[in-house]
């Protein structure tokens, strides 16, 4: 009688460290670290060049340990692109789609040299996507979100100090006490919004954490993160923050969620009143709203949302290019104040802006409305793909990432973190990982 063969089973690599891999972790680690803490005080641009300079070269040195001299036939790049769920696969084709739109759109832009030098940005930041997607991020994945954390902590305990002005590692010239809380990111949105994916973040290790010491940590993080989020009174980074937190909650515990959820709008309201600058920014918004102040409802974004418009109405293939809304920004507004017969007030006259303070809206107008359709394709694609495997699989590390990407997505429609190093290199990052971890069969590694 014959016997039936077993098939064999997957069988684990006994392939030793891959030091393309642990070079691109730790390089990726300095990114995150850098563009959170580096500031040059003698630079023009005391906090955005140091960042910016760290991010550069130490993108392109992880890309280069990790596809260059990372084990071969184990990256991204050579992965079948062919695998996992639709969703997957068209998030990155779509991809794909924005990045080759985007190079067109430089290519044909009446200011190409500026469009040609953002195009060159977008191309070295986009590595991160898969370098996310790497085993550099999937060997290194603890330690990049421990530096993470860990650097924001530093910021939002200097934040939390210059508050109470007990502590001011430099002099700043601002113009309003609001301004002077950016810890070592600067700006008091970068900074907030940073710690909104940081707080995010720290509530799904909090919520799938195996142990109890993970637990505390997690949860004393949370807990200083929302502290400084309370301090920076930044309307947008709360509401990602609540966005994110809702996403986590939901997945994790379906229909109870309710009742954390409902918690955590009773913990927000008596912060609110508890805390005299943020009771001041609620009656700030409630008053504008009342009286029908736009403007001030939207912190002044009208001019550049109006501006956008207009420059993906006038360019509506290829836009204007790449980084060229700052140059382009006051003659449409001006075109948008004679179309809308309204001002667009700015809260000073000589007030401009290089974004238009939505990611979105910033595809359309600088590379069309082609590529910004792609672009929202490939998003939304992202996150149905790793949705699926959080709900299907009961991943963990899906549902964090998931609650992660709808924070940055919520914050991209008022501001503009895919633009600043420091809340752009986890929120790629993250991105990349989301698609590696979202194919049928993918191992999501457990937790973050």
């Amino acid at each position: 009688m014959s016997k039936k063969r077993r098939k064999p089973g997957p069988v684990a690599s006994r392939a030793g460290p891959d030091p393309g891999a642990i070079a691109g972790a730790v390089a990726l680690a300095v990114v995150l670290a850098g563009t959170a803490l580096v500031v040059d005080s003698g630079a023009a641009a005391a906090f955005d060049a140091p960042k910016r300079l760290i991010a550069v070269l130490g993108i392109a040195a992880a890309a280069a340990a990790v596809f260059a001299f990372g084990r071969r036939g184990e990256g991204p790049l050579l992965a079948p692109v062919t695998e996992g769920p639709p969703a997957r696969r068209l998030a990155l084709w779509l991809a794909a789609a924005t990045l080759a739109l985007a190079v067109v759109s430089a290519l044909a832009s009446p200011r190409s040299p500026v469009a040609l030098d953002a195009m060159r940005a977008i191309v070295l930041f986009g590595l991160l996507l898969p370098l996310g997607a790497s085993r550099a991020v999937a060997v290194g994945r603890k330690w990049l979100v421990g530096v993470f954390l860990g650097a924001t902590a530093v910021n939002s305990i200097v934040s939390i100090l210059q508050s109470r002005n007990l502590y001011q590692p430099f002099p700043l010239e601002t113009m309003g006490a609001r301004q002077e809380t950016g810890a070592f990111a600067g700006n008091v949105g970068y900074l907030a919004i940073a710690l909104s994916i940081a707080a995010v973040l720290a509530l799904g290790l909090l919520l799938y954490a195996p142990s109890r010491g993970r637990r505390i940590v997690s949860g004393a993080a949370l807990a200083l993160f929302a502290v400084a989020l309370l301090v920076n009174l930044n309307l947008t980074a709360l509401t990602s923050t609540f966005a994110g937190a809702a996403v986590v909650l939901v997945v994790r515990y379906r229909r109870r969620a309710l009742i954390p959820m409902a918690a955590a709008v009773l913990a927000a309201a008596a912060a609110v009143a508890a805390y005299a600058p943020l009771r001041q920014r609620a009656r700030e918004i409630s008053a504008a709203a009342r009286t029908g102040n736009w403007d001030a409802l939207v912190s002044f974004r009208g001019g550049a949302w109006a501006a956008g418009f207009e420059m993906a109405r006038e360019r509506p293939l290829l836009g204007y290019g790449p980084g060229t809304f700052g140059a382009e920004y006051i003659p449409h507004r001006l075109a948008a104040e004679i179309r809308a017969k309204r001002r667009f007030v700015a809260p000073l006259m000589t007030s401009s802006y290089a974004e238009t303070h939505c990611d979105y809206l910033q595809v359309f107008s600088d590379a069309g409305i082609p590529a910004g359709l792609a672009a929202l394709g490939a998003l939304g694609c992202l996150l149905a793909a790793v949705g699926s495997a959080a709900v299907r699989r009961a991943s963990a590390e899906a549902a964090i990432l998931l609650a992660v990407l709808a924070a940055g997505a919520t914050a991209a429609l008022t501001w503009f973190p895919l633009q600043r190093p420091v809340t752009a290199v986890p929120l790629l990052l993250a991105a990349g990982r989301a698609w590696r971890i979202s194919g049928d069969g993918e191992e999501s590694g457990g937790e973050s």
